[in-house]
């Protein structure tokens, strides 16, 4: 008992001597340091401790606002962990002041603190921290004319502690953009090596948080574009290839963009005039796409739509902050309006992949504008902060709205862009093995090698508009060695017009009568029939042509079914007009002789050569033809060609040159 009541009066005695120099401390700094705050924290912490309460908080900017003398007791004190609109205060933009004044415990006998600071401004926010009137550091941005950059985590060193023990914190923060909350978001305080691992820490949250999705989003965008780029290549005639491309590149600019901007290397001001330009490029391109790919006749309104467009970037330019805002708001809307009205009319007229984009996009962009609206409507406190943006989270990776969005619209455009080029390069081989069939079919059409003897030379031409045609002629010699000749054009072109020529030469061929109207009366009716097969378009289906025998001695029996006249020695030969071939059965072809002299010489065409148009839409014309029509027939055929083809150009040219 007697060592318990000696331990009674130590403790005792220690108390009232620890009072005494509070008080004697006190005494000596004078009544002013009596009235300030002080938080008193452990002069050596392992690890890290969040200060959110004791702060001094005012609106403007004085640099003795900086000097630990200063009384700052009429400040606002607040709290970190709540918004200033919260705690009373008004939302502000500029500067504004946070201080905190510390007390080590115990103090350090050599007067250096091994503690650091580390600070998280609020997005754009920037800080300038000093420590008992010295700067400590300082964000990016702040300068002595600030730049909004995407703030990140910085860590400063507290250095040594004032004459009276204690360190005063003053920040200097600076926000170009009305804020609710204040500058500064986060401060903990602990020793270097931690506050160093928690800055990394939070930088990788920073990347989890803002840049991780939007890259893979726009990596996966890039291989999109490659793969449209080489379908692109391989179906050359397919231009929504290269608009899926241009689509999926804006979107990766787009990502790349507001990842250079969320990790700080471009600021604000940078970051508003790239933004709506990588959006107007989005738009135009995806605009296009729809077009092209739907195959919609709205060309004159989307060009009308994109030129609309190009008024967001140029008022974000006039930094018409504003009118920027709700044009685009409005815009967004209107753009999804299209794009799904598109689709849709797309899907009505028979084209089932568009009924397959049609479901994604217009989920995607209903979640995607509900989320725009009500960040926009948050932004202006028409609605509580927590309905703004919304957040989601694959592990530690975060994502918004948006970036579903754009997935969901690129998992719909791949799946529906391979169906169709499968089913585009499935319909061209069967094309292919058409035209193959049909080239071999040409050539019973048009004779490589004309028969000549001692009285006739000739000379042909043949230009088809595509790989196959329906012109036609034939140079037959006869046992009285008379010649032949079948000059003739099936309407349309492509395969069908060759296959119907080919049953004209075939008739031909088999025909035992060599009289020119006799044959045209025979073709006639071989025509009707091939018309009158089913599935055959009977109103398209005609054919012009012109037959002539000539002797060896010059005599010409010539009848025209249609076709233009040939031409002699640079004048065309006036002919009976009569029907052409296949449009009414039982015709009866007038014809007619023409005696040719030595050194005549006639020229056969098909209408390819007169109705040649330039790009200013005047026709070759018979006046030109009947000009050149003395030439040989490979030049005729190759001036008609350069004038500006649009049907197959057939030329035979005959000399007359009796042995």
């Amino acid at each position: 008992m007697k060592n318990l009541g000696q331990k009674m009066v130590a403790l005792c005695f220690g108390l009232m001597l620890a009072c005494s120099a509070i008080h004697a401390r006190a005494m000596q700094s004078g009544p002013a340091s009596s009235m300030r705050d002080e938080r008193v924290v452990a002069a050596t912490i392992l690890g890290s401790v969040r200060i959110t309460d004791g702060w001094r908080f005012r609106v403007g900017d004085d640099p003795a606002w900086a000097n630990p003398a200063f009384d700052d007791t009429s400040w606002d004190k607040i709290d970190l962990k709540q918004s200033l609109l919260e705690q009373g205060i008004e939302s502000y933009t500029g500067y504004a002041w946070y201080r905190l004044r510390l007390r080590p415990v115990p103090a350090p006998e050599s007067g250096v603190l091994s503690l650091s600071l580390m600070l998280i401004p609020y997005s754009v926010g920037q800080v300038q921290v000093m420590a008992n009137g010295a700067e400590a550091g300082r964000t990016l941005g702040m300068s002595e004319h600030p730049h909004m950059y995407q703030a990140a985590p910085i860590n400063v060193p507290l250095g040594r502690v004032a004459a009276d023990g204690t360190v005063l914190i003053a920040i200097r923060t600076w926000i170009g953009v009305p804020t609710n909350n204040g500058a500064l978001r986060h401060v903990e305080l602990g020793d270097p090596d931690s506050l160093a691992e928690r800055v990394t820490l939070e930088t990788g949250r920073q990347w989890e948080r803002d840049v991780v999705a939007s890259l893979l989003a726009s990596f996966l965008f890039l291989a999109v574009a490659v793969l449209a780029a080489t379908l692109y290549m391989a179906q050359r005639n397919h231009s929504e290839y290269l608009w899926l491309a241009l689509l999926c590149i804006s979107v990766s600019l787009r990502a790349f963009v507001v990842a250079a901007f969320a990790l700080g290397y471009i600021p604000i001001i940078t970051f508003n005039l790239l933004n709506p330009w990588a959006a107007w490029f989005f738009t135009v391109t995806t605009l296009e796409f729809i077009l092209r790919f739907t195959a919609i006749p709205w060309r004159r309104f989307v060009r009308v739509s994109q030129i609309a467009v190009l008024l967001l970037p140029i008022t974000a330019m006039l930094h018409l902050e504003e009118p920027f805002r709700y044009l685009s708001l409005i815009s967004q809307f209107f753009f999804c309006t299209v794009i799904i009205v598109m689709l849709w009319r797309a899907w009505r007229r028979g084209r089932p992949e568009a009924g397959v984009m049609l479901l994604p996009f217009f989920l995607a962009a209903t979640a995607d504008s509900i989320d725009i609206l009500l960040n926009f409507a948050a932004n202006r406190n028409w609605v509580p902060p927590y309905f703004a943006s919304h957040r989601f989270h694959f592990g530690p990776i975060e994502y918004d709205t948006g970036t579903i969005a754009y997935l969901v619209f690129l998992c719909s455009v791949v799946a529906v862009i391979l169906y169709r080029f499968v089913d585009v390069s499935q319909e061209e081989q069967r094309s292919a093995a058409e035209i193959e069939a049909a080239r071999s079919v040409q050539a019973l059409l048009i004779p490589t090698r004309l028969p000549s003897n001692r009285n006739f030379m000739f000379e042909s031409a043949y230009l088809p508009a595509n790989g196959v045609g329906g012109d036609f002629f034939q140079v037959l010699p006869l046992k009285d060695d008379s010649m032949l000749i079948v000059v003739g054009d099936v309407s349309g072109k492509g395969l069908q017009a060759a296959m119907n020529a080919s049953t004209l030469v075939g008739a031909l061929r088999n025909e035992i009568s060599h009289d020119p109207a006799t044959v045209l009366s025979h073709l006639n009716q071989v025509m009707i029939g091939a018309m009158s097969a089913p599935g055959v378009n009977t109103v398209a289906g005609f054919a012009t042509c012109l037959c002539a025998r000539i002797y060896p001695s010059g005599q010409m029996t010539i009848a025209n079914a249609g076709h233009l006249s040939p031409y002699r020695d640079g004048r065309e030969l006036e002919l009976a007009a009569c029907l052409p071939l296949g449009v009414i059965p039982n015709v009866e072809y007038e014809q007619m002789t023409v005696q040719l002299k030595h050194g005549d010489r006639l020229t056969f065409l098909s209408d390819g050569v007169v109705e040649a148009t330039d790009p200013k839409g005047e026709l070759f014309g018979f006046e030109r033809t009947q000009q050149v029509s003395h030439e040989p027939a490979r030049y005729i055929a190759q001036i008609a060609q350069r004038f500006g083809q649009t049907d197959d150009i057939t030329v035979v040219s005959l000399y007359f040159v009796p042995a």
